[in-house]
């Protein structure tokens, strides 16, 4: 059976995996993201292992936090990995290994993987967006990986649902990522206690958006506010997808997707009243199947998807 690398590369850990045709991770490890010298010498002992259980691989792919340049596969200057400036880490593992090396943007290989193995099997026009710590996506359209005109394509997370919101750490204001991230329910539950001290949250040192979910689960009135207004703040900006790419499936991942069903059906009812009636009527929007798995299996996804063009 033919095998690929995948190489999640994250802003704290990296995790490498052997991934078979199928999807199937067969081998994984995982290590602390250090410096690029350190980083990709503990990449190649893992790679190294992985050559060993299977003699050859098809090819190796990266998903790295952007900025990047696909096309020179150059890891160029993210924020969450302040050493890594113009990395050109496609060659340095190319030259190695000498098999075809892919990198691009973490958002991108996700929503490939989810689009090859996940739940956007088969359909011609896909969207894959992840709400965690902050909020991106990626897209497959007619058919065919979409990643921009270099690798920066559906940063949706910095469309604006509210010009006079809470400003973003891009710079601007009111953004998706800033309404409706995992992080962002957790500021907006912080400033909320201020004035209501009534609330089970109110005696968390720490608030995490996983706390406010649990705290509506008990049936906690501010709690219980808090989700309602994330379920707008999703339909909003998902509604701008829908009326933008009119695909035929969103798929939700990252963590704030583990709460699914505490949030879906006022999302839906928010994407109903807000989208075109035609691009409703065809989408479909569901929580993404690949979990804690996409990160690797998108990255060997950049393998699989060349040999299929």
């Amino acid at each position: 059976m033919n095998c690929a690398i995948g190489i999640d590369l994250g802003g704290t850990k990296t995790a490498i995996g052997l991934v078979n045709e199928n999807g199937e991770i067969i081998s994984r490890e995982m290590f602390a993201t250090e410096g690029p010298e350190k980083t990709i010498e503990e990449m190649g002992k893992s790679i190294d292992r992985m050559i060993e259980k299977v003699g050859i691989i098809e090819g190796i792919g990266i998903g790295s936090p952007g900025p990047i340049d696909s096309k020179k596969g150059i890891v160029v200057c993210p924020p969450n990995l302040p050493e890594w400036r113009n990395i050109p880490l496609a060659d340095i593992l190319s030259h190695k290994y000498k098999v075809k090396v892919m990198l691009n943007n973490d958002a991108n290989v996700a929503a490939l993987g989810e689009w090859l193995f996940g739940a956007g099997r088969g359909v011609q026009n896909f969207i894959y967006i992840t709400v965690s710590t902050g909020i991106g996506g990626g897209a497959v359209l007619n058919g065919r990986f979409y990643e921009g005109e270099n690798a920066n394509a559906l940063e949706v997370g910095h469309a604006t649902i509210d010009y006079k919101g809470p400003r973003c750490g891009c710079g601007n204001y009111g953004c998706f990522e800033a309404m409706a991230s995992g992080t962002a329910l957790a500021r907006f539950a912080r400033e909320a206690i201020k004035e209501r001290r009534d609330s089970i949250l109110a005696g968390y040192e720490r608030i995490r958006a996983e706390d406010v979910f649990e705290a509506a689960k008990m049936g906690d009135a501010l709690a219980v506010k808090l989700v309602d207004d994330e379920a707008l703040y999703l339909g909003v900006g998902l509604t701008n997808v829908i009326n933008s790419f009119n695909p035929g499936m969103i798929a939700i991942g990252g963590g704030v997707s583990k709460a699914w069903d505490m949030y879906y059906e006022k999302m839906m009812q928010v994407i109903k009243e807000r989208a075109l009636p035609t691009n409703y009527e065809v989408v479909q929007v569901v929580r993404a199947k690949l979990g804690e798995d996409i990160g690797i299996v998108g990255a060997a996804s950049l393998v699989y998807n060349l040999s299929m063009e």
